[in-house]
């Protein structure tokens, strides 16, 4: 992909919109003793004269996707490589496949109980459990284009 602007300001940029620190640090569960710093800049990571390593910097709401690439100068053109890729595949797994499995577990144990409940309780636990995929599927999916979308438009990409 292209960038509209040089390598001097792909540069200036990165450093004015990157609170420097190790990504992985932030998506941890140290990351709580980093909620009090800088928020103002919109990524946090590390960045050199051919790649960077970014990913949001959050206060509340993690995202758990850390943006790695490369760029370089070919003919004149500031041309950049970049792939979005989650820390740990578990962890968006975890939000998607726990409620999934209290869903089966409390189905299964209501439904082998020798007394069917007469009330609304199985389907308001159903519906939280069901909201609970949902929202986590979404959530992460809005994670990843939201960040995705904050690099675009800082640095000016076209595809």
């Amino acid at each position: 992909m292209q960038s509209n602007i040089n390598l001097a300001e792909f540069r200036n940029r990165l450093k004015n919109n990157t609170k420097i620190g190790h990504p992985k640090l932030k998506l941890s569960p140290f990351a709580m003793f980093l909620m009090f710093g800088d928020s103002s800049k919109i990524f946090y990571g590390l960045f050199d004269d051919h790649s960077f390593s970014l990913t949001s910097n959050f206060r509340t709401s993690p995202t758990y996707f850390i943006l790695r690439g490369s760029y370089k100068t070919e003919n004149g053109k500031l041309k950049i490589k970049y792939d979005i890729a989650p820390r740990y595949k578990y962890q968006i797994y975890w939000w998607i496949f726990v409620p999934i499995l209290g869903f089966i577990v409390f189905n299964y144990l209501l439904l082998s109980g020798k007394n069917k409940p007469d009330s609304e309780v199985p389907i308001i636990v159903n519906l939280f459990l069901m909201f609970m995929v949902i929202y986590g599927y979404l959530s992460i999916t809005w994670k990843r284009k939201k960040l995705e979308k904050n690099f675009i438009e800082i640095f000016e990409i076209k595809k």
